[in-house]
């Protein structure tokens, strides 16, 4: 019977291929007759869901009165049904898929759970981890190289850290002396494990900063325990503090609550208040040049002359990476306009930072005036400082702009590049990432080959793009697609999520080394991609 079940799959596979590629209208009437095949054909061989989905969709074409013509689009958009039972089907018939243990409270978003991040030399015993710890509900950043643990480190800002001591490239002690001062100063719960089990090797890792320390072979069960104790522990430290450890400023888990004190006080006083966005130029320059040590460095240095140059009743927030809230009380826009261009008048002319060479940077800002002071507004005035620094950016960096209520400010549209040679995989994607972003948000574009991909020079405009591509294509694989947009000079850019098959270790490795900022092994959940794609936006600025 499955050799009926695989051949009608492929048959499915083959129409849907011809409809979505061609771009041709299909016609009601052929719609109709393909269904009819199916629902015929899955009923005889077994396939009940498969039935059941195509009788529904056959009595709703059957329910038109018209007989016109389906643009690819709208046909893919209403055989979605179809297609999910058919990848659905796929993907059972390849494996039986681990159930996740991560359940959402009520409230939270996908891409909400702790972050975990781990770096070893091992690709097996990585793809091993990665799985069992998903399991459990964590979100799981896996790489081999030291140098991009160290990048995620910054980047990503986990809450917790498993490495390797043995590593060939860079070994596991360089890696903790290289970010020993965030571990302390952010509290990033670090277990090493080893199969150096000396004392002496133990006692140099705690000192360094490592907060547990397991012997290889792991006992999983033990991992996965001291883990949940040291998130826990964490959890409890972060709800207590309000302060950003790095720089000294107040940390975003603050904003909501001094945002609701200035809204009751200017409703008290019957005046308004200002809120700025702050974000320095060309940062990850600074980075990339000097180092983390030294970005580090300006963010604090930046926050000091912040400090020496406003009120004692003014509020300045690190919002996340290089981005700051300012917040005036019983200022004006405009008042709060005058004194940011000073400031970053000031603030250019000032040498940073211990770096080895001269080292000055410019900050960019939105401003807004909160003239409706509402407590749960937050996020709306938030959204139009935002959409004004946005703006600055786009105007050349290094200025301030106000906010306009009254014209619609060009939103920032994320790109998302869909590259697989399954039609089922690309339609089903596509659709489902058309939900899942908000409208505007997103421009989502698939493609059946890396070649296809190459030759769309969509892919080079100026904005940022996360590349969901499968590691092995016709032609071009998902590795040689991945190496070349590492070769491009805004290679930064880009984000890849690869699709790989559970017994490519190898593949993982290479991928991961050309800088795949993750990856999902086949057969996977929608929900599971999802939830990466989700943590990238968020990188990127874009929940």
């Amino acid at each position: 019977m499955k050799k009926y079940q695989d051949a009608l799959l492929a048959n499915i596979r083959k129409q849907l291929e011809i409809w979505f590629e061609t771009g041709s209208a299909v016609p009601y009437e052929e719609a109709e007759r393909f269904l009819h095949s199916v629902k015929g054909t899955s009923g005889t061989i077994g396939l009940t869901k498969l039935y059941s989905v195509s009788a529904e969709l056959l009595e709703q074409i059957r329910l038109r009165s018209d007989d016109g013509l389906w643009e690819p689009e709208a046909l893919r958009a209403f055989m979605i049904g179809l297609i999910a039972a058919c990848f659905e089907l796929h993907q059972e018939q390849e494996t039986v898929y681990p159930t996740s243990g991560y359940t959402y409270l009520e409230g939270e978003a996908p891409g909400s759970q702790p972050l975990i991040l781990i770096l070893d030399d091992d690709a097996a015993l990585l793809h091993y981890l990665k799985e069992e710890l998903e399991r459990c509900g964590y979100y799981v950043i896996a790489t081999v190289n030291p140098a991009l643990a160290i990048h995620y480190f910054h980047d990503r800002a986990p809450d917790c850290f498993i490495l390797d001591l043995i590593i060939p490239e860079q070994d596991g002690f360089q890696v903790m002396e290289a970010i020993k001062e965030q571990i302390r100063k952010r509290y990033i719960p670090t277990t090493v494990i080893s199969m150096d089990v000396a004392r002496e090797t133990r006692l140099k890792a705690i000192r360094m900063g490592a907060d547990d320390f397991l012997n290889k072979p792991l006992d999983m069960e033990e991992l996965i325990v001291r883990i949940e104790r040291q998130l826990a522990r964490k959890k409890q430290l972060d709800e207590l503090l309000f302060i950003d450890e790095l720089t000294g400023a107040y940390n975003r888990k603050y904003l909501d609550e001094v945002f609701r004190t200035l809204c009751l006080e200017a409703q008290r006083n019957q005046e308004s208040f200002t809120m700025a966005v702050l974000d320095l130029d060309h940062f990850k320059k600074i980075n990339d040049r000097f180092g983390h040590l030294i970005g580090d460095r300006v963010l604090a240095d930046f926050v000091a002359f912040l400090k020496s140059r406003i009120r004692s009743s003014d509020v300045l927030l690190r919002y996340g990476g290089e981005e700051f809230i300012l917040l005036f009380p019983g200022m004006r826009e405009g008042e709060v306009r005058i004194l940011l261009e000073r400031l970053g008048e000031e603030f250019g002319a000032i040498e940073l930072a211990a770096a080895p060479e001269e080292l000055r940077a410019t900050f960019s800002a939105g401003v807004i005036e909160v003239t409706e002071p509402d407590p749960a507004s937050c996020r709306r005035w938030l959204k139009l400082a935002d959409q004004a620094l946005y703006l600055a950016k786009e105007l050349g960096r290094n200025r301030i702009e106000t906010a306009n209520r009254d014209a619609q400010l060009t939103a920032r549209r994320l790109r998302i590049a869909l590259i697989d040679d399954d039609p089922i995989v690309r339609a089903l994607l596509t659709e489902y990432l058309r939900e899942a972003i908000r409208p505007g948000k997103g421009d989502i574009r698939a493609y059946r080959s890396g070649e296809d991909f190459q030759g769309d020079s969509w892919h080079l405009e100026k904005a940022p793009c996360i590349v969901i591509l499968d590691g092995m294509l016709p032609g071009m694989d998902g590795l040689e697609v991945l190496a070349y947009l590492r070769s491009l000079p805004d290679s930064n850019q880009y984000s890849a999520i690869m699709l790989t098959g559970r017994s490519g270790n190898d593949d993982i490795v290479r991928a991961l080394k050309l800088g795949a900022d993750d990856y999902v092994t086949k057969p996977f959940r929608l929900a599971d991609l999802r939830t990466r794609i989700v943590r990238l936006m968020q990188r990127m600025d874009f929940n």
